[in-house]
């Protein structure tokens, strides 16, 4: 079974993709902060992150730089989920850092995230 770990604080959020993901026979891990997803990835080691970049205790940039940085961990395929706009700096440092793409929260419904996780899925 594919695994993913979703990094966001947003529980609301949290919720919703809880059941989308798990309708769709996908585990998902959850972490309200950057410190804790950051150890979670560590743990378990996902198929793929769904990272928010606004978090409390450590920003999605600084959990990216400490993915990169680790040997096992490194080639996870992450998915930045965010409100902020392409061209703020947190999105452009997270895009030279290597993620697979870029949402923008309020453009897609569950249905798509679910459809642009299985692309890095498989």
């Amino acid at each position: 079974m594919s695994k993913i770990v979703l990094v966001e604080d947003d529980e609301l959020f949290v919720k919703m993709y809880q059941k989308k993901f798990t309708r769709e026979g996908i585990e998902l891990e959850v972490a309200f902060n950057g410190l804790d997803g950051f150890n979670k990835i560590k743990e378990t080691k996902p198929n793929l992150v769904i990272l928010d970049l606004m978090m409390p205790k450590m920003g999605g940039v600084e959990v990216l730089r400490k993915l990169k940085a680790e040997e096992q961990l490194k080639d996870i395929p992450v998915i930045v989920m965010t409100n902020l706009n392409a061209g703020s700096q947190e999105v452009s440092e997270a895009m030279s850092l290597g993620v697979k793409e870029t949402v923008l929260k309020t453009d897609v419904i569950p249905d798509q995230i679910v459809e642009i996780a299985r692309k890095y899925l498989n």
